[in-house]
């Protein structure tokens, strides 16, 4: 009888791991509408067994180039021009997409947003033309309640192409709660805290962290320690890693993606870290179009272990499947998802096989 409970309770238990591991995840991807080959965000399904991925579903919204969620909420950042800029809401419904609202932003192509992690309570978007960093309230069902207050950075570097005025990248809230700005056109990134001023939300600013000059910094990640900063230089290609020391950010190692062979011109794009701080990785557009691996050692500096074609062109934006056993890269001029197995283990990646076509795909979220 013992023996037979057993074989039930395995039987029971392997029909629900594989249960879990077939289950179909949404996918939310944001493109570029031009030549209205694209029509917004497409609402997909990932197989997190089979890496297939479907289209599921499709909102109507122009250029949504970033987005950002929680839950059933959705906020896109609309990146356009001349008066027509906005940062727009949307509840996920089980019909689709719902239209909550939308506000512009001061600034002009905006082209990230971030949404506060602990109560949702407001919304922070970076506007790439202006160095304007804009702050809005949000209400307690998404939708967009006000815009409270904004910054507009001033300043350029040493590229005069990339670097002649200010063009704020994103914006990422750190273990701290402080918000992290990236200036590629300043190579600065600005540290900002998001105080209640009476019955609206004010930004902060509480340190600036210089980068080398001409780096360009544009996205940035935490090690879930708290204490390091990996911070992603697109006109370099290079990895700037800082160390928390006395209440302030230290520069500690400036780290290619590149291979020693590499000669051409930069692009890079975007990255992101495990949830157990082991890896890190970075996509890279240029002349390269690679993902590079990064153990994190013991310090916390950054060893290059992998650089790998994206197997495309213009890998703007990637992201992990939730149990991280794939990375999703979004090829932005070559109108395609490829999906990379992951070794959860070492973090190497190979080519899963699996593809999925859609227009100008540039955020990638679950």
């Amino acid at each position: 009888m013992k023996t037979r409970a057993i074989l039930f309770f395995l039987l029971f238990a392997t029909m629900g791991i594989s249960k879990v591991y077939s289950q179909k995840i949404p996918l939310y991807v944001g493109t570029y509408t031009a030549a209205q080959e694209s029509k917004g965000i497409y609402e997909l399904e990932f197989d997190s067994k089979t890496a297939d991925i479907k289209y599921k579903n499709v909102v109507e919204t122009l250029n949504p180039s970033f987005l950002a969620r929680k839950g059933k909420l959705i906020l896109a950042v609309n990146e356009l021009v001349n008066g027509k800029q906005a940062l727009t809401s949307f509840r996920i419904t089980e019909n689709g997409f719902k239209l909550l609202n939308s506000l512009p932003t001061t600034g002009q192509a905006p082209c990230h947003v971030i949404i506060e992690e602990k109560n949702q309570k407001y919304a922070v978007v970076s506007n790439y033309l202006g160095g304007a960093l804009d702050l809005y309230a949000l209400n307690e069902d998404g939708s967009i309640k006000s815009l409270d207050d904004s910054v507009h950075f001033k300043g350029s570097s040493v590229n005069k192409a990339r670097q002649e005025a200010s063009h704020v990248h994103s914006a990422f809230q750190g273990p701290d709660q402080r918000v992290y700005v990236s200036d590629l056109g300043t190579d600065k990134i600005h540290v900002l805290e998001i105080v209640e001023n009476g019955h609206a939300f004010k930004f902060v600013e509480k340190e600036i962290i210089q980068t080398p000059k001409g780096a360009g910094p544009r996205h940035l990640t935490f090690h879930p320690n708290g204490k390091w900063l990996y911070a992603l230089m697109e006109l370099t290609g290079d990895l700037v890693m800082y160390k928390q020391e006395n209440g302030s950010w230290k520069e500690q190692q400036v780290i290619s993606m590149n291979g020693p062979s590499f000669t051409g011109n930069n692009g890079a794009a975007d990255v992101k870290i495990t949830t157990n701080g082991k890896q890190v990785y970075a996509t890279n557009r240029g002349e390269a179009n690679t993902i590079t691996l990064f153990k994190v050692l013991k310090n916390g500096e950054l060893q290059r272990d992998q650089v790998v074609s994206v197997l495309g062109n213009g890998p703007r934006n990637f992201n992990f499947s939730p149990d991280e056993k794939f990375i999703l890269v979004g090829n932005q001029n070559s109108n395609e998802i490829v999906v990379f197995h992951r070794d959860t283990k070492s973090g190497l990646l190979k080519d899963s096989g699996k593809r999925f076509s859609v227009f100008k795909p540039v955020c990638l979220i679950f």
